[in-house]
């Protein structure tokens, strides 16, 4: 059976760095009109913090990763004859066909998934972070399949390449202002907790 399979490279899967941000913050915004305020600002508060952590240190690993990558590329590329041989046998044909399917398809889904949430919750307007994160991974869509067209295909690889770094590069942002953001949601937690406890037993 035929299909599309994820293209080589790696900025498609990068792709996923900042829509997870955007997946997360829709996700706690959904679960507020659900929870009574203060159960969702301590929920809110603890796991924002552990999830940006966690993203923080995988996109910097994946980072380094494409980083390294990007120069083997490179080196090679400027290295003829025998260098820019082994980056054409490993690198020179990439498939921008696919690839340029597989974008698409994600682009409908997120545009889809933006109406969907917009005609459930209007409210979701308000929501600038929420709103900018959406309008950032929608971007980062859009360049890396403008990436992928701009030049010959044998260099693809190069800023396919170069876009995973900067997506990388975005999601440790994004993820910096969701840790900055959980700190004053967990101060106030924990004020509340305390002024909870800090109350006399009316029973005594």
């Amino acid at each position: 059976m035929s299909g599309v399979r994820e293209p080589s490279g790696r900025g498609t899967g990068y792709l996923a760095l900042v829509d997870v941000v955007a997946l997360w913050t829709t996700g706690l915004f959904c679960l507020g009109l659900l929870l009574p305020d203060r159960l969702h600002g301590r929920i809110q508060g603890v796991a924002t913090l552990i999830f940006s952590i966690i993203l923080i240190i995988v996109a910097l690993v994946a980072l380094i990763i494409a980083f390294v990558e990007l120069m083997i590329m490179v080196s090679l590329f400027l290295a003829p004859p025998f260098g820019t041989l082994a980056y054409l046998a490993l690198w020179g044909f990439f498939p921008v066909g696919d690839a340029a399917v597989l974008l698409g398809l994600v682009l409908l889904l997120k545009l889809t998934w933006a109406g969907l949430l917009i005609l459930a919750q209007p409210g979701f307007l308000q929501n600038k972070g929420l709103v900018l994160l959406i309008l950032t991974s929608l971007l980062c869509t859009v360049v890396l399949e403008f990436l992928h067209n701009v030049v010959p295909v044998i260099v693809t690889s190069i800023l396919d390449d170069v876009g995973a770094i900067v997506f990388a590069v975005v999601a440790i942002i994004w993820a910096l202002v969701l840790l900055i953001g959980s700190i004053p949601a967990i101060v106030k937690a924990i004020r509340a907790t305390a002024a909870l406890r800090a109350e006399p037993d009316p029973h005594h």
